[in-house]
């Protein structure tokens, strides 16, 4: 392939390459008598939603010969693992399902070999249910399935519990000169110290590479290839009653770790400085960071001068730039930066590479208005799985070899797109004029000429994250839009990947600005023309819990009703629970104050539906429980359904989510919501 050379001459990017999918929709006239707007008559079901996704988790081996994915089989009861041969789709692929355990993901350990992760449920440390993952191989025929590097003998009780609540080794780095060998990675049980090994493919044999300590760990990204030795490490100090997050490189000429005073940080001060890898010159790193501004943009550091680049490599003046990706010339042993990630709307991906870069932009000629995502095999960089979806268009994946795409099947195919409601990206103002990202999707067929329709506030959880504007595997959006129900996501204060301001924006406004923003974003559909305004309700999931729990105790809220899904309740709990060390209240447990909505049930004014899985140790059930009691006894009017089995994180079993969303559907219906006819 065509290299691309490394300098800080390089174009930066213009947040002009960044387009927004826009419908373009804006309020009607003043005045102007509208039409009623008549929801579908056949909107998404239930069972659309919940149902095990077709095809999903598609991707390509390094030699680019074999692709695998997880499918939906009649009479399994989980998907299970399908591995093509990419030269002849034709011929029957190999299954390997699980009978025991739901596969949840499934990619190439090398050419020949694959890895997979499960669910398993547990019991945790506390006694009470929850679950864990677990990982592990196989041949591309599913005969010898195994737990790697499982430590066994005599083990003591702790340790083989230990080592029953998580994946035992994970992959550290793949990206040597020698591509037989793998970098692995465990931790020991007793003291969580790392231990960093090669694993040779093709014989199985290992050999120890380095151990970390109780004190620090190596990053996978300061890797010096041609070796497999780490030779960046990341360790926390404290320093006059302060944390600080310290980095150490190592000089091979000397043999001695030095410390990089411009890569290292007070805790508590949150910075992005991320070491993504070397660059072509093994003295230069390049550095993720927003040290200059409000957005990351990515920059060359000289290791010998610790000195970042003067101007960065590549910038946008709107969004952040946090990821690259490198391409491994293994028979020159060399690197190079090969693509660029702008997180815009949705991340948008540039190929360096011009051959790559043309047939990005072809496949994206062929699929006007969607996100195209490229997954390319990585020994030889000459085919890819293509994966195109966005919010109106469950994904669809391609084999793109030889400059042609060849299906291989979709998402969820039962699914018309036609049917579905369309998304908008927007920006509106906040009361104290902070600009905040939103996301809209609008029932089908509505026109700005209609009726203002109900509303949904849809909060993301977290709340250190963010939503994008792709196809949402929850569901959530198109299964309110589809009711006749518009929606909107604002992207909060407090929200990450949208700039440092708005980010820490958000420290100790739970409840407060914070849930001034969701109320704003109800405002601002208001004021175009969309949303009823007796007719709106706030709904969401863990964070997003924790703000429709908020909205039911805030005063002269502008909702019927609120929906809380794994919702936190107490922020004294959380607080205690994110700030149960130095470091984690140092990180996050000091940005956790507001209005503590179980301390001010006696302010609760509209109804309220809590539902929480009784394996959900991450937003723990106790929060629903407690708020629930709460509110029933100061007399409020609210719900709470506990789900069998469920945990918090997606993606969730069929009959979790039809049992979730048919409890928001039912009191959507309700007089006390009235959203839905």
């Amino acid at each position: 392939m065509t290299r691309v050379s490394f300098n800080p001459l390089k174009t930066l990017l213009k947040s002009t390459a960044v387009a927004a999918v826009s419908v373009g929709l804006m309020a009607g006239g003043i005045g102007i008598a509208h039409a009623a707007y008549t929801p579908p008559a056949n909107p998404v079901s239930i069972d659309d939603l919940a149902r095990y996704d077709e095809l999903t988790g598609v991707t390509i081996s390094p030699d680019g010969k074999h692709i695998a994915a997880l499918i939906a089989v009649k009479d399994q009861q989980w998907p299970v693992i399908s591995i093509w041969n990419a030269d002849d789709l034709s011929q029957n692929p190999v299954w390997i399902p699980s009978k025991t355990q739901r596969i949840i993901a499934v990619d190439f350990f090398s050419n020949d070999k694959i890895y997979f992760i499960t669910e398993q449920p547990i019991t945790g440390g506390d006694g009470k249910p929850t679950f864990t993952n677990k990982l592990y191989y196989s041949d591309l025929e599913g005969r010898k399935i195994e737990e790697p590097f499982k430590m066994t003998g005599t083990l003591n009780k702790d340790v083989r519990d230990s080592l029953e609540r998580g994946i035992s080794a994970t992959i550290f780095n793949r990206n040597l000169y020698d591509n037989s060998k793998v970098l692995m990675e465990t931790v020991n049980p007793d003291d969580f110290a790392q231990k960093i090994f090669e694993l040779d493919t093709k014989t199985g044999k290992t050999r120890t590479i380095a151990l970390g300590s109780t004190e620090f760990n190596y990053l996978a990204a300061g890797v010096d290839l041609n070796t497999g030795e780490p030779l960046i490490r990341e360790q926390i100090d404290a320093v006059s009653g302060e944390y600080w997050y310290k980095v150490y490189i190592k000089d091979k000429a000397s043999g001695q770790w030095v410390y990089h005073a411009p890569l290292s940080y007070k805790v508590a001060e949150r910075k992005n400085i991320t070491i993504l890898g070397f660059d072509t010159d093994p003295n230069q790193l390049v550095i993720s960071t927003n040290i200059n501004g409000d957005h990351s943009a990515i920059y060359d550091y000289d290791i010998k001068a610790q000195t970042f680049s003067a101007e960065p490599l590549f910038a946008n003046d709107k969004y952040d730039i946090n990821k690259v990706s490198f391409a491994i010339d293994r028979a020159n042993k060399k690197t190079d930066i090969f693509a660029v990630a702008v997180e815009g709307p949705d991340t948008i991906v540039s190929y360096l590479d011009p051959k790559w870069a043309a047939a990005q932009k072809s496949i994206e000629a062929s699929f006007p208005g969607k996100n195209v995502h490229l997954t390319i095999n990585r020994d030889t960089y000459q085919m890819a799985v293509v994966e195109v979806e966005s919010p109106d268009f469950p994904p669809q994946y391609y084999l793109y070899k030889n400059g042609k795409l060849q299906s291989l099947g979709g998402a969820k195919p039962w699914i018309d797109p036609k049917t579905l409601g369309k998304p908008e990206f927007v920006t509106y103002k906040a009361r104290d004029g902070l600009e905040i990202p939103a996301f809209i999707t609008y029932p089908p067929g509505w026109t700005p000429d209609q009726r203002p329709v109900p509303l949904i506030v849809l909060p993301h959880g977290g709340p250190w994250a963010r939503d994008e504007q792709t196809w949402d595997m929850t569901g959530w959006p198109q299964f309110f839009a589809t009711r006749g129900i518009a929606v909107i996501q604002p992207q909060y204060r407090g929200s990450e990947g949208w700039g440092d301001k708005l980010w820490k924006a958000g420290d100790n406004e739970w409840g407060l600005k914070m849930s001034d923003d969701n109320d704003d974003a109800a405002a601002y559909m208001v004021s175009r023309g969309v949303a009823d305004p007796k007719r709106m309700a706030i709904m969401g999931y863990s964070y997003g819990g924790f703000a429709a729990i908020a909205a039911s105790v805030r005063p002269n809220s502008p909702y019927k009703c609120a929906i809380a899904g794994a919702g936190v309740s107490s922020l004294q709990r959380i607080g205690n629970l994110w700030g149960g060390s130095h470091v984690q209240r140092d990180i996050q447990g000091h940005t956790v104050d507001g209005m503590d909505p179980l301390k001010n049930v006696d302010k609760a004014n509209i109804p309220i539906l809590l539902f929480h899985g009784d394996h959900d140790r991450q937003a723990d059930t106790e929060h629903s429980r407690m708020f629930y009691a709460a509110m029933k006894a100061a007399g409020k009017d609210v719900q709470y359904t506990e789900i069998k089995g469920m945990w918090h994180t997606l993606p969730w079993h069929v009959e979790w989510q039809e049992q979730s969303l048919g409890l928001m559907e039912a009191f959507l219906k309700s007089p006390k919501c009235g959203l839905i006819n």
